[in-house]
């Protein structure tokens, strides 16, 4: 389960609300922060805060190309050379004004680039 971390808070001291929206930092951020595990083969699990609201998140990423492969050294890159490219959003449980009742997270979604190297 993820660390939980208080949701940012916007000046007046209240948690942002709920709005999809992505931004090109994201990824970046994303980037720099996130770490990666491969708890068992063919499945990683990305971790690390939200870049909107800073909550640490988890995101499992199961798929094929990890199956004769592993990421390179654990690095992940925001760049358009892709290896793979993961589609993430925030997966956050804090509370978010105006977030709808089916939903989790703060909104925010962006692209990862994932490397890999042969083994």
């Amino acid at each position: 389960m993820a660390e939980r971390h208080n949701a940012a808070m916007p000046g007046n001291g209240e948690p942002l609300p709920y709005r999809e929206v992505t931004n090109e930092e994201y990824a970046a951020l994303a980037a720099r922060q996130f770490t990666v595990e491969e708890p068992k083969p063919g499945t990683l699990i990305l971790r690390g805060p939200c870049p909107r609201c800073h909550a640490v998140i988890d995101i499992p990423v199961v798929g094929g190309i990890f199956r004769t492969s592993r990421l390179l050294g654990g690095n992940l890159r925001a760049r358009q050379q892709a290896d793979y490219v993961e589609p993430m959003m925030c997966t956050c449980e804090e509370s978010h004004l105006g977030r709808p009742n089916d939903v989790v997270g703060c909104g925010a979604y962006w692209t990862l680039t994932l490397s890999r190297q042969d083994r």
